[in-house]
C-alpha cells in the first residue's frame, strides 16, 4: 500500500488519484453535489465549458472574478441547493479544472446523457490512466479517508495531487493533502508506504492543524481572496466535514460517490 503526494498537478499510474483545490474548486465542487447538483463536467477553457451549454449552467472565474456569461463563479455559497439540485455544471477554474486536465491528460468530457438519466444508472467509463479519481478538500476530509483507506489496505496505489496555484506550490492545498496522511497513518500504520512529498505535507499539517483561520492567512492565495472580497469564502473553505460526499470520475463528469 503507497501513498504519494505532488505539490503540482502531474499524470499518475496510481490506482487512484487525489486531487485537491482547498480555494475554492474541490471545497465548491464537494458543496454542490451535496446540495443535490446531478453531475460536474470539469473543464480546463471557457471555451470547453461554453461548449456545453445550454441545458447546463456554467460554473467558474478566472482571477478570482465569474466570467461573462456565466451563472455561477467559484464561490462556495453560491452551490445552494436551489441554484444546483438536479443540475450538471460545466466548471472551469484558473487552478483546479486545470489541474485535472492535468490529471487526466486529454481524455474527454463525454456528452451529456438526458436530464431524465438516473444517476445510478451511469456506468463508469474505461480509464486508461487509473481506476478512480476523486476530488478532496476540508469541507469532504473525513469522507474521502474512509474512501482511500479500504482501498489502500487492498494494496492499492494512491497518488495525491495538489492544485497549487497558478503553477506554483501553494500552502493550503498541501495542509489538506498533509491531514489526508495524518488520518491514513492513523488508520494504517506502518504499513503505509509514503514519498517525500507525503512526509512534506504531514509536516505542513501538523503545523496548523484545523487553525484554518491561520493557515488561510498565511496562504497566499487565501490573502488573495480576502483581498478581493471573498473573505467569507474561507470560512466557509475550511468548515471541516461540512460536505460528507466523495466527487467521483463517472463517465467523463463527477458524480457524488
Amino acid at each position: 500500500m503507497s501513498l504519494s503526494v505532488s505539490f503540482s498537478p502531474v499524470r499518475t499510474d496510481a490506482d487512484v488519484a487525489v486531487v485537491i483545490d482547498v480555494l475554492r474548486f474541490t471545497t465548491a465542487a464537494a458543496i454542490a453535489l451535496v446540495n443535490g447538483a446531478r453531475s460536474i463536467i470539469a473543464c480546463a477553457t471557457l471555451e470547453e465549458a461554453r461548449a456545453h451549454a445550454p441545458g447546463v449552467l456554467l460554473a467558474g472565474e478566472r482571477n478570482a472574478v465569474r466570467p461573462e456569461g456565466f451563472d455561477l463563479g467559484n464561490s462556495p455559497l453560491e452551490f445552494t441547493k436551489q441554484a444546483v439540485q438536479g443540475r450538471d455544471i460545466a466548471w472551469t477554474t484558473t487552478n483546479g479544472t486545470r489541474a485535472l486536465s492535468e490529471v487526466l491528460g486529454s481524455h474527454p468530457s463525454s456528452p451529456l446523457p438526458p436530464t431524465s438519466t438516473p444517476l445510478s444508472s451511469l456506468a463508469p467509463a474505461p480509464l486508461p490512466f487509473q481506476s478512480d479519481v476523486v476530488l478532496a478538500s476540508y469541507v469532504n476530509l473525513s469522507a474521502v479517508v474512509a474512501f482511500l483507506a479500504p482501498r489502500l489496505e487492498a494494496r492499492s496505489a494512491v497518488a495525491i495531487a495538489c492544485s497549487g496555484r497558478e503553477g506554483s506550490f501553494a500552502l493550503e492545498d498541501s495542509a489538506c493533502a498533509g491531514a489526508l496522511v495524518r488520518r491514513l497513518r492513523a488508520a494504517l500504520g506502518d504499513r503505509l508506504t509514503m514519498n517525500d512529498g507525503a512526509r512534506a505535507s504531514a509536516c505542513i499539517d501538523e503545523a496548523y492543524g484545523e487553525d484554518f483561520a491561520r493557515l488561510f492567512r498565511d496562504a497566499q492565495h487565501g490573502r488573495f481572496l480576502r483581498d478581493h472580497g471573498f473573505g467569507a469564502d474561507l470560512d466557509a473553505c475550511g468548515a471541516l466535514d461540512a460536505a460528507p460526499v466523495v466527487p467521483r470520475w463517472r463517465d467523463g463528469r463527477f458524480v457524488a460517490g
